[in-house]
């Protein structure tokens, strides 16, 4: 579960906020007026992030290169295809 604090109560207890954060791993989400304006997280959580990201984005720039050639019809009747038969085994097995 994330924890939710006002920025009123971050600022009044920064210190106790960065050392929960760290030695927790729990996340804490910083609001304003009840809406959202930051979440603190500790190192490695923001290192995990951004190596997956750092995945993701190679994935996406392999596919872009394999199909730079193609038909953008095409690739995205493929793509679809392939949306549908996953979401219809994942359907299969709820």
């Amino acid at each position: 579960m994330v924890k939710h604090m006002s920025s009123r109560e971050a600022r009044a207890n920064f210190a106790d906020l960065l050392g929960a954060v760290y030695y927790t791993g729990e996340a804490v989400v910083v609001e304003k007026k009840g809406k959202p304006v930051a979440v603190v997280i500790n190192p490695a959580t923001y290192q995990a992030l951004t190596e997956a990201a750092a995945r993701v984005w190679a994935v996406i720039e392999k596919m872009q290169e394999r199909n730079a050639a193609c038909d953008p019809d095409t690739v995205l009747a493929d793509v679809t295809a392939a949306v549908e038969e996953v979401r219809a085994e994942h359907h299969e097995r709820a």
